[in-house]
């Protein structure tokens, strides 16, 4: 048999084009069973069935599970306006970027499924480093890697002096987590009214501006 001929349980994957449709259906149901049950509890079968579509149709989408999860994980982070765009900021005003930036990440880490999304992350981090590893080079390490890119060229520019653009990044988005989202894990407090988080962010922006931006403290 010539090696190139497909096996017959590939025949259905070969030259056929893939549903966009079906490909949103099976991100949406992965991202609701993963949220609900964690990774480990979701099977394939699981999203296959919550997606009205064949397993072999999600393998034709995604390669595996791990693949599957990184695409959610990657659209939950593109809801902050997709990282990869921050650099659209470089020749806006600094200030107002940052409201809004981080206007946008508050709100979505401050979110009921987030929050389910950071407690499943600990729980799978001790049986499997390596879900957490795929949720944090997709997520977290993406956003600060692409913002640090940012603070490099408002600093370049002079608008900030930051000897170090990737610590600094870890900074702020520490601060607007803060002690708040800790409280919110442990159920100390309830989750936190849009009036509550944008008083956060400005005296987090504030914060950050006092030690990053000479003009500011100027201005103040």
């Amino acid at each position: 048999m010539n090696s190139k001929t497909p096996k017959k349980s590939d025949k259905n994957l070969v030259g056929r084009p893939k549903d966009a449709g079906k490909r949103d259906n099976i991100v949406r149901a992965a991202n609701n069973l993963f949220m609900k049950n964690g990774y480990s509890l979701t099977s394939m079968e699981a999203v296959a069935k919550n997606a009205d579509v064949s397993k072999l149709t999600i393998y034709s989408h995604f390669a595996n599970k791990d693949e599957l999860f990184k695409e959610v994980i990657r659209l939950r982070c593109d809801k902050l306006a997709a990282p990869e765009s921050f650099m659209v900021l470089a020749n806006q005003p600094v200030e107002k970027s940052l409201l809004k930036l981080g206007i946008d990440f508050t709100s979505l880490v401050f979110r009921p499924d987030s929050i389910r999304l950071h407690c499943i992350m600990q729980a799978e981090a001790v049986r499997h480093p390596k879900v957490v590893q795929i949720f944090y080079e997709t997520g977290p390490k993406r956003v600060r890697s692409e913002f640090a890119k940012l603070l490099q060229a408002w600093n370049d520019q002079k608008k900030l002096i930051i000897p170090d653009a990737s610590k600094a990044s870890n900074q702020f988005f520490s601060l607007l987590k803060g002690e708040m989202l800790m409280q919110v894990i442990l159920l100390r407090m309830p989750m936190p009214s849009e009036t509550e988080l944008k008083e956060h962010v400005r005296t987090t922006v504030d914060f950050f501006l006092s030690a990053y931006s000479p003009s500011y403290k100027k201005k103040k």
